[in-house]
């Protein structure tokens, strides 16, 4: 197995998508270093290095990656296009500046360039800076997350309603991943500096519409559950209350251009991936079984 490096520094490490790959990248062997808002708590303890600063500071960047081999690059979830373009060049700048020998892009989301949607075209536009101005890099473009049908405004309708809802049509095709198997990927990308230059789509094993996802829920949490398409406006309400009105308009935004797409927009193909990154992603199945539905809905008698 190719070596690990010895040092990685990973951006956005407080949230779901960074913590999963810092415990990678610490059960590879690495020492792990993280950027953290002055004043936020430190949530990792001793084994962790810890400096303060956040995206927005070239200074502390520079720091942060003076003496790392790597960048495990995740930007903040509800960034707009402009905090995109201006996070992602300063890290890539930094790490170009402090000889970071590889630098693994996490997009956390599909990315399609021409897309018309901000988010995703300032994705690619940041994608273009960082292998023109930044260290060797690879991209990685999860699909969806199946944390999303665990969150808290979707496992009570689950468990309460026997209800499945989501934005998307049910015809749709989608690899959903886990954030431990994004953080897998990750960890076998930064094992592999000759694949600098290559992007991968990756998702789950499995492509599944929202109906044949709600069989599945039937089946574990012991209720029958349906799938609910829902509207994009409604999306875009409920999200706004939660991500403040841009944020929610670019999200929304983007949901309507994979809905645009082919049905199988979001399904992955793993052949060339798994060759090349050989990670074992997790079924959306076995994912699920491994929840406690009653404590996500938060029934009394799991309390």
């Amino acid at each position: 197995m190719p070596n690990f490096p010895n040092s990685v520094l990973v951006t956005g490490a407080s949230g779901a998508q960074g913590s999963a790959i810092v415990s990678a990248c610490r059960a590879a062997g690495a020492t792990v270093r993280v950027l953290l808002r002055k004043g936020s708590p430190d949530p990792f303890g001793d084994g962790v290095n810890i400096v303060r600063g956040d995206l927005a500071d070239p200074g502390r960047l520079a720091l942060a990656c003076l003496g790392v081999d790597a960048v495990a690059l995740t930007l903040p979830v509800g960034a707009s296009p402009e905090e995109i373009l201006r996070y992602g060049r300063n890290i890539a700048d930094a790490a170009q500046q402090g000889g970071v020998k590889l630098l693994v892009f996490n997009t956390s989301g599909h990315v399609s360039g021409r897309s018309g949607t901000a988010v995703m075209d300032a994705k690619t536009e940041l994608i273009d800076y960082i292998k023109t101005f930044g260290p060797p890099s690879i991209v990685l473009k999860p699909t969806l997350a199946m944390s999303n049908i665990a969150a808290p405004w979707s496992a009570p309708a689950i468990m309460h309603q026997g209800v499945l809802a989501y934005p998307l049509p049910a015809n749709f095709q989608t690899s959903w991943i886990s954030w431990q198997d994004m953080a897998a990927y990750v960890v076998e990308a930064l094992r592999h500096p000759e694949l600098a230059g290559a992007s991968f789509d990756i998702g789950g094993p499995q492509a599944l519409t929202g109906p044949e996802m709600a069989v599945i829920l039937s089946g574990i949490v012991g209720r029958e559950v349906s799938y609910y398409p829902v509207p994009l406006a409604d999306f875009a309400a409920a999200l706004e209350t939660m991500l403040g009105k841009d944020a929610a308009e670019q999200t929304a935004a983007s949901y309507a251009w994979i809905r645009s797409q082919k049905q199988a927009v979001l399904a992955v193909d793993l052949g060339q991936t798994t060759r090349l990154l050989p990670v074992k992603p997790t079924s959306f199945a076995e994912w699920a079984r491994a929840l406690d539905w009653a404590a996500l809905a938060g029934d009394a008698k799991a309390a």
